[in-house]
Order: C-alpha cells, then sequence, then structure tokens
C-alpha cells in the first residue's frame, strides 16, 4: 500500500508543478482527481490493515479450536472415531450409514430392534452391536 500512497504523492507532484492557472477549470478537475486518489489510497491502506489483523484474529481462534479438539476428541485412538448417519430408505424404515473403524468401508443397514451385530464386510470385524459400537468405538463416536 506505501507504493499507492508513493504514486499518488508523485502524480500530486507533477499536477502542482504543471503550472495551471489557479482559475482553471483543469486545475480544479486535477485537483479532485488527486484528493480522490489520496483518499482510495488511505481506505485501501486502513483495509489492508483491517484484514490482516482479522487474519490473525482467525489464526488464534483455529489454533484455540484445535487444542479443544484434542482435549475432547482424541484419546490416542483416532482410527476408532466413527461417524453414523441415521436415515430412512423408500420404505420408511430406519438405515444406519458408518465407516468402518477399521478399513473405513462404508457400511449401510437396517437399524432393528433387539440384539444383533454388524461385521464389516472387506475386514471381518465387529462394527456395530446391540448395544452400540465396538468396544473400542463406543467412546469416539460423532452421531450426526
Amino acid at each position: 500500500m506505501q507504493d499507492l500512497k508513493e504514486r499518488t504523492a508523485y502524480l500530486r507532484g507533477l499536477v502542482e508543478g504543471a503550472a495551471f492557472p489557479s482559475d482553471e477549470k483543469e486545475k480544479l478537475v486535477w485537483d479532485g482527481l488527486m484528493n480522490f486518489c489520496e483518499e482510495v489510497a488511505d481506505e485501501l491502506t486502513q483495509m489492508t490493515d483491517s484484514q490482516e489483523e482479522f487474519e490473525d484474529y482467525v489464526e488464534a481462534i483455529d489454533e484455540d479450536l484445535g487444542t479443544l479438539e484434542k482435549y475432547f476428541y482424541d484419546d490416542g485412538e483416532a482410527d476408532d472415531n466413527v461417524d453414523v448417519i441415521f436415515s430412512k430408505d423408500e420404505k420408511g424404515e430406519g438405515v444406519m450409514e458408518l465407516s468402518c473403524p477399521h478399513c473405513h468401508e462404508e457400511i449401510y443397514f437396517e437399524d432393528q430392534n433387539g440384539d444383533y451385530e454388524v461385521i464389516c464386510p472387506e475386514c471381518g470385524k465387529v462394527v456395530w452391536n446391540s448395544a452400540g459400537l465396538s468396544n473400542a468405538s463406543a467412546a469416539n463416536i460423532d452421531v450426526i
């Protein structure tokens, strides 16, 4: 932004050195344009300063959020996080969608009553049982 202010000052010097008679309309037009350019340069400088301050603020919030996420969600078993999505199929029956915490395969199954467990067709490990999730995943579920 300093370059913009320097160029505006240079142009003002050229206009003042052009030796316009003081009553000519051209001098008034050029003075008006130079004042406008100086105001634009000042506004851009203020906007740039505000933008840099805002960037610092957002970065600090992002760091704080990262700290909170680690505190609340990270217990050393990041691979066991499971996102569960509950929805209904065209018949109106409950359908659950989740990602296997071991191999990350997407699994879809009907939410049924009673005792049952869901085994991943890719890796063969239990990812859901009638109590909720496998024991390793139960502490880290994110319900969507």
